[in-house]
Order: structure tokens, then sequence, then C-alpha cells
């Protein structure tokens, strides 16, 4: 199955490509700084665009207004789950300079480890409703992972954990992301799902990531009026809309040449 290997393809890539990132960039504190400032609102662009530009638009279209009551849903889940794990996604760049101990990088690492199974079954779920889908999502993934994921390494190498348990751990961790994706893609695939709460579901997993953590942080920590941190939403905004507009354009034309007849959504029966 095409689409199988496309799941399990982007989930590795998603999960290895942050945390190697991270392990690159957290030797510079310098540049580790910069990329949680502007990393963060760039991908809070990105997961916006993602949402109101290709998940509901398409989602309302083929299933009707069901797409927003998932939208509502998932909003609201995903506050209940925050507020019962606090460290669900968390990438303040205050808290690289914070002094942690060992027990508090613990918990962002199960915090992450969580994380990244939601990450996985958002990106699995992607992928049901067709492979475009799947890459807009992937690439809306990475771009809020990579900062995060670097934050939270040099949380956990502040807290004590050494260089080589803290690669270790997160690899472990990053794996969660191709389990929960695989998890997800081969449920829905032989049972029946209801598209219209998929295609809410997974915006409102993402606008609540770009509006309840993403922005108020540009809000909070951004001296000018409208500073880099705005510049790189929009900038986000504009790099999000061009790869939705390639995923469609290009990768649903290409299957349909390859797949005559293969509709949108197929995949779930």
């Amino acid at each position: 199955m095409p689409e199988l290997a496309y799941v399990t393809i982007a989930a590795i890539a998603a999960g290895l490509l942050s945390l190697a990132v991270a392990i690159i960039l957290i030797q510079n504190a310098t540049w580790t700084q910069y990329l949680v400032k502007l990393g963060t609102p760039f991908a809070a662009g990105v997961l916006l665009i993602a949402s109101f530009r290709d998940l509901l638009p398409h989602g309302v279209e083929e299933q009707g207004t069901s797409v927003l009551n998932g939208t509502l849903i998932a909003i609201l889940i995903f506050f209940l789950i925050e507020k019962g794990f606090r460290n669900f996604h968390h990438h303040h760049e205050e808290d690289l300079t914070e002094n942690r101990n060992s027990a508090q990088g613990w918990i962002f690492l199960v915090g992450d480890t969580f994380h990244n199974v939601v990450d996985g079954i958002a990106l699995g779920s992607a992928f049901l409703i067709s492979p475009a889908t799947g890459f807009i999502a992937t690439i809306a993934l990475v771009s809020h992972d990579i900062p995060l994921e670097v934050g939270e390494f040099g949380m956990q190498l502040k807290s004590g954990f050494t260089k080589k348990q803290t690669i270790t751990r997160n690899l472990l961790s990053s794996s969660t992301v191709l389990i929960g994706a695989l998890v997800a893609f081969q449920f829905g695939s032989v049972i029946e799902l209801p598209l219209g709460y998929l295609y809410g579901g997974i915006a409102g997993f993402f606008i609540y990531i770009a509006l309840s953590d993403i922005v108020p942080t540009i809000h909070s920590s951004e001296s000018r009026r409208f500073g880099l941190q705005t510049g790189f939403l929009i900038f986000g905004l504009f790099f999000g809309l061009t790869v939705a507009t390639f995923a469609h354009n290009y990768i649903e034309v290409e299957r349909d040449q390859i797949h005559p007849g293969h509709s949108r959504g197929s995949v779930v029966r």
C-alpha cells in the first residue's frame, strides 16, 4: 500500500529531522535562542495556513459543517489535555535560562513523548484524507517540532542529563511519532471514520497549538509593536500557502494520473 509507505517515511523524517536539528543547534546558544524565538512564530503561520487554507475549506466542501464541530471538539479536548499534562507542548525561550533538576528533565521528556504520540496520530490521520494533506501536515508538524525539540533538548541538558542520555532518550521519544502515525492510519484504514470530524480534528489541533501558546508568546516577548517574530509568523503563512498549493497541484494530480478514479479519502472504507 503506497499510502502506508508515505506515512512511515513522513513519520520517521519528522521525528529524526527535529532531533537532528536539535543536536546540531544546541551546540551554539545564540543559534538556539534565535531558532526558538523566530522558529516558533514561523511554525504558527504554517499551522494556521494549513488549517484555514487547506483542511477546513476542503473539509467543508466535502463533508459539510460537521468539520467545524470536529474543530471545536478538538480544541476543547486539547485544552483539557494541556490542563492535565502541563508540559504537553512547551517551548518558551525563557526556559532555556532557568536552572532545573533531573526530575523536571524527566517531566519534560514524558511530556515530549506524549506530544509526539499526538503528533503521530494527527499525521497518520492526515494521510487518511489524502497524500497531499499528509504532506502538508508533515511540513506543519516539523516546523513546529524543530524549535520545540531544541528548547526541550536544552532544558534536559540543564536538568542534569548528559548529552548521550539526552540524545538516546529523545531518540526513543521521537520513535513514538511513527507508532502514533501507524496506529492511526491502520485503524482508520479498516474502520469507517467520519472524515468531516477528521478534517476538523486535525485543524483544531493545529489551531490550538498556534493560538493558545505560540501567538501569546509573541505578544509577551516581542519588544517592538511589529518585530521579527511578527514578520516570521507572516512568512510562515506565505510558506504554508506555497506548500499547500504545491501539494494539491502536483501530488494529487500525479496520484490521479497513476491511479485514475482514486478519490480523496477512499482509503477509509
